[in-house]
């Protein structure tokens, strides 16, 4: 029996070997994992080249070991958007589970475009997901356009005149193309020039195609402004994004100056002090004493005084600084220190305040005396320095005036010609010329009556008849 076993499994065996051998050589087909596509997202309403994001999704299941995916966006829009960088997008997956991808894309022709994108994903186990479509449909704007008008209400100025600039900023693309968004306004101006009025920057914020606008203005001050004058606008946005300047010319006062003696005042930083106003009534809350950086000018302002800007708001500080040059001096001043120039311009103060400015008697030129000194303003307008009725302090060596507004003030001496006296004119003795008196007429003689005569000759017939008679008899 046992002899029987062994010959039957040597019968048999074969037959293993043969079918391990098909076994062997048949392939072992392995399970590929499966893929799926989540939503895809993106803005849809964008403009014309800027960029957006397009994101989507993988969930693989069924992973065995390490597999990479390959996911693809394509676009469905014929051009309307450019893919930046690689189109496909490589996801690792080391087990079950969703990943997250995304595209940037850039906007391209202005349109609106239905199912614009789709998503394919493929393994490398040759798993493949169903591909997915979009279907928000996605708007492309054109994009904001915007005019910038920048003016003013004058072409020249003197020191301590104002300016009105006027701004309007419009978005002239038609309607349906994208706002102008995020739009700021800053006004820039040069040395000498103060903003009295108007914040800056402007933020305005959202303006409408289709010819949506936004204007604002400010008020400048020309404090010391230099003969050719450039005051500009600049504009940015988000969107359309970039810069826009606009510039106005504005003339200013051209005068011939003359430089400080010793070569200019000393580099001294100017001074300022803080006006303590009353909000209301613009009257000063407390007496202020100011001097100027090289402690030669002292301004004293009292208590009570109206202290206003050149816009009637109540001041609020002074400034003053020692110019390095001045307009020209006239023949016959001498001028004795340095000229000092107070901001803001346009400041008034009711009462007058008191200027006063110290001097050095060794430094008086020869032929003036302290009797000559006066304190000069310079008249803008006019072009002129105008004296201002000065107190001489000959022992304690100071010149006061009183002062309403601000501008350069500086200390002269100047010989004052005393004016003659007119000689007196003889006046002529008139002789009275004799007027005849007229000689007298004599009356006319009243107008007889004719009946008058009648009786007359009846009387002389009368008496001739009686002497007829007598002497007939």
């Amino acid at each position: 029996m046992r002899r029987d076993a062994m010959i039957t499994l040597k019968k048999i065996l074969p037959v293993f070997l043969v079918l391990a051998l098909i076994v062997g050589t048949m392939p072992i087909a392995f399970a590929t994992s499966s893929l799926s596509i989540g939503s895809i997202s993106y803005d849809s309403t964008v403009v014309k080249q800027e960029s957006f994001m397009v994101s989507s999704s993988v969930t693989a299941s069924n992973v065995a070991g390490t597999i990479t995916v390959t996911v693809t966006l394509i676009d469905l829009t014929g051009g309307a958007v450019t893919i930046t960088g690689d189109a496909e997008k490589t996801l690792t997956f080391n087990a079950n589970g969703t990943q997250n991808v995304q595209w940037t894309v850039t906007a391209g022709t202005a349109g609106t475009y239905s199912n614009p994108f789709k998503i394919t994903a493929t393994a490398s186990d040759e798993g493949i997901a169903t591909p997915k479509t979009s279907d928000t449909p996605l708007t492309i704007q054109e994009r904001p356009v915007l005019e910038v008008t920048f003016i003013r209400d004058k072409t020249s100025v003197s020191a301590g005149d104002t300016v009105r600039l006027d701004f309007t900023i419009m978005n002239s693309a038609a309607a349906g193309a994208a706002d102008a968004t995020n739009v700021v306004a800053t006004l820039t101006l040069p040395t000498g020039w103060t903003k009295v009025t108007g914040p800056s920057p402007y933020s305005l914020g959202t303006i409408a195609a289709g010819g949506g606008s936004e204007s604002g203005y400010w008020i400048v001050s020309a404090d010391s402004p230099g003969s050719s004058n450039t005051l500009t606008l600049k504009v940015t946005s988000t969107l359309p994004g970039g810069t826009i300047t606009k510039t106005v010319a504005i003339t200013g006062p051209t005068t011939t100056t003359t430089r400080l003696p010793g070569g200019g005042p000393p580099a001294l930083p100017p001074t300022t002090y803080a006006i303590p106003t009353d909000p209301t009534t613009a009257k000063t809350t407390s007496a202020v004493t100011a001097t100027s950086p090289d402690g030669g000018l002292t301004l004293t302002i009292p208590e009570n005084t109206i202290a206003k800007d050149a816009t009637d708001a109540p001041l609020t500080s002074v400034t003053i600084s020692l110019p390095t040059s001045i307009p020209e001096i006239p023949e016959g001043f001498s001028l004795l220190g340095y000229a000092y120039d107070m901001v803001p311009k346009g400041a008034s103060f009711n009462p007058p305040i008191d200027l006063t400015v110290e001097y050095d008697p060794a430094k008086i030129p020869e032929g003036f005396t302290e009797a000559d000194l006066v304190i000069k303003w310079y008249d803008e307008a006019s072009q002129q320095w105008t004296s201002l009725p000065s107190t001489v302090d000959t022992v304690n060596h100071r010149v006061t005036a009183k002062v309403s507004h601000f501008t350069v003030f500086a200390l002269f001496a100047e010989k004052v010609v005393p004016t003659p006296s007119p000689t007196p004119t003889a006046t002529p003795v008139v002789t009275p010329t004799l007027t005849p008196s007229p000689s007298p007429t004599a009356p006319p003689m009243a107008a007889i009556p004719p009946w008058s005569w009648m009786l007359v000759i009846i009387a002389i017939v009368v008496v001739i008849v009686v002497v007829y008679l007598v002497r007939k008899r």
